[in-house]
């Protein structure tokens, strides 16, 4: 289109006589919702010689009030944006780019524009145009900022008063037993379980968030694999006594593994939270350690709760999947517990996984590798 510095506005007088393929690519182009220009690198200020009609409903400028201009007409006055010296420095190098930057409409109105510019060449491979592919992305933006307003509250507003409330009914319970009747006692269990449901749930969500972000960091150590189930029975014994479950532990024989043993502590928590809350009284939930080889370190989580139906095993490690019964939906939780634990142990490399028959028990896994 190199040579038509207006904006066209009758199709059939352009495509008339054109070969088919170009006839087809400009009336894909007039049609695209994306805003399109074209600009000519070989005129003063590289401006622009086309714009099809998805550009002008975007901007609000028509036709003659683009053609002639460069595409930094958008930015009016703010332009010191690190888009802006990226989108310069790309055109320089004739290379293409994407970029985020802000842009503003004829009337004002601030917009978010995910831009696109890519370099056209010629046969003899020289530079002769530059391709502007314009995306409003202003609600993804306003809908990006409005999650991290509310992580910012769950981690500020509920996390830290919840955690002292949380720690002072711990205390009450553990200093109090057998100096309060039965009846105060266990309004503080139910306190005690709640505040732990929603901790969980919030270091979940929050979890989560750092997995997407891609900001979730090991802090690899080298540390006896014993230790987090150690950790994991101290934390969980009052749990599953109040269930009337038996929670013990197995070590086989093992060796040392590098790891983030906070997090190992995490995972195997989650998978032996999830057991004790779904045994019956007077049922067994046991954490096994053992190495399968000499590089392999293997955890695993056993119960002999109600099982998992064949059907439901591939929605057990999605985040906010809940196997479809009535009884796990009465039990709660967030969805986000398995998800963040398979996420976890793929950071460390490793596996993850369940055999379980329905009615007969279940066995959670997962593998570290050294």
């Amino acid at each position: 289109m190199q040579g038509d510095h207006k904006h066209i506005r009758n199709f059939d007088e352009f495509v008339k006589g054109k070969d088919e393929q170009l006839q087809l690519l400009f009336r894909a182009v007039e049609c695209a919702r994306n805003g399109i220009v074209i600009t000519d690198p070989s005129r003063t200020d590289n401006p622009i010689i086309y714009s099809n009609p998805a550009f002008s409903a975007l901007t609000g400028y028509a036709p003659e009030q683009i053609i002639g201009r460069n595409c930094r007409f958008l930015q009016r006055d703010d332009r010191e944006q690190a888009a802006v010296r990226e989108i310069k420095e790309a055109v320089l190098k004739e290379i293409p780019i994407t970029t985020v930057l802000r842009n503003y409409k004829r009337n004002g109105t601030l917009f978010w524009n995910e831009l696109t510019i890519s370099p056209v060449k010629n046969d003899s491979g020289q530079i002769v145009n530059f391709i502007g592919i314009q995306n409003d992305i202003t609600s993804r933006i306003d809908s990006e900022r409005r999650v991290q307003e509310f992580y910012s509250v769950i981690s500020h507003e509920l996390r830290t008063p919840l955690s002292s409330i949380h720690g002072a009914l711990t205390a009450i319970e553990e200093c109090s037993a057998g100096r309060i009747n039965s009846q105060v006692m266990r309004l503080v269990r139910i306190g005690v379980d709640n505040s732990t449901r929603l901790m969980r749930l919030i270091n979940d969500i929050l979890d989560w968030k750092k997995l997407e972000a891609g900001k979730f960091k090991l802090n690899l150590r080298e540390f006896d694999p014993a230790d987090p189930v150690e950790s994991v029975i101290n934390e969980l014994r009052i749990a599953a006594e109040s269930k009337q479950v038996t929670l013990t532990s197995e070590i086989m024989p093992h060796h040392n593994v590098v790891a983030d043993q906070d997090r190992i502590i995490q995972v195997l928590n989650n998978l032996a939270a999830n057991a004790i809350k779904f045994s019956a009284p007077g049922s067994l939930v046991k954490i096994r350690v053992e190495a399968p080889s000499s590089d392999t370190i293997r955890f695993a989580v056993i119960d002999s709760g109600p099982g998992i139906a064949s059907d439901q095993m591939e929605k057990l490690f999605v985040r906010f999947q809940q196997l479809d019964s009535s009884d796990t939906r009465k039990k709660g939780g967030s969805g986000l517990g398995l998800a963040i634990s398979k996420a976890i142990v793929e950071l460390h490399g490793g596996n993850i996984g369940v055999t379980s028959t329905l009615g007969d028990g279940s066995k959670f896994w997962f593998e570290i590798f050294s």
